[in-house]
């Protein structure tokens, strides 16, 4: 048995403790019976591997990491941990920004179930938000925004997730109903996105994509994103 202790019950979210040491786990996503983990405090590849192995023995699947750049990655490599999925890292300066071609209105919790509908529709499965990693990517920096297009019949046609620290800002999510994407409201909300950013007094903004995603990578460079050199990768030990 290892020696680290869990508190909370998989496949809930759960804290993985050792001394000082702190992790966070949930499923990937209501779709992937996989674990995500998320280290809070202690980076060792000793402890990262009692991780795995508590989860593995909980029900996990598989365990996979945040995206991490390659500097970031040593202790989880030393864990067994192999590339599982690539990440374009890109970012834009806060100058300004053109006004979306739609209208784009600030969301609250009431439109949390639309915004999962449509992630649901407009990504893989592996890619997909659930209700946790949505939250948690709305609750991940000190202020955020929910940023809407409606759809004619009320609902909602596309949504972005938007966050900032201190000057630099993070556009957290962006999604389209199928039934409307083309139409440019992807291109408004990263907009929206941008805009808000700069209000609340960001410098720059960052976001990372599928490197793969050919499509959303030209649409971010017209918006005058810069792909970094550095990509991002999510790592799988199973």
């Amino acid at each position: 048995m290892t020696a680290v202790r869990i508190e909370g019950s998989w496949p809930g979210p759960v804290t993985i403790r050792k001394g000082w040491a702190r992790a966070e786990s949930r499923p990937w996503n209501d779709a992937v019976s996989m674990a995500h983990l998320r280290l809070v405090r202690g980076n060792g590849s000793g402890f990262i591997s009692e991780c795995v192995e508590a989860l593995n023995e909980a029900g996990a699947a598989a365990v996979l990491s945040p995206p991490l750049p390659r500097s970031a990655q040593q202790s989880w490599r030393d864990a067994a941990f192999r590339p599982h999925a690539s990440l374009a890292l890109m970012r834009r300066h806060l100058n300004q920004a053109p006004p979306p071609g739609h209208i784009v209105v600030e969301g609250d919790r009431d439109d949390l179930p639309e915004a999962l509908r449509i992630d649901a529709a407009a990504f893989d499965s592996f890619w997909r938000f659930d209700a946790s990693s949505l939250e948690e990517a709305i609750a991940a920096t000190p202020r955020s925004v929910l940023q809407l297009v409606r759809a004619p019949d009320r609902g909602v046609a596309g949504y972005a997730v938007t966050g900032i620290g201190t000057t630099l800002a993070y556009l957290q999510r962006v999604a389209v109903d199928p039934r409307f994407q083309g139409t440019g409201i992807g291109r408004s909300l990263i907009r929206a996105s941008a805009r808000w950013a700069k209000k609340e007094g960001g410098t720059a903004i960052m976001l990372n994509t599928q490197l793969e995603n050919d499509p959303a990578i030209r649409l971010y460079e017209s918006e005058g994103y810069d792909t970094l050199d550095e990509p991002l990768e999510v790592l799988i030990s199973s």
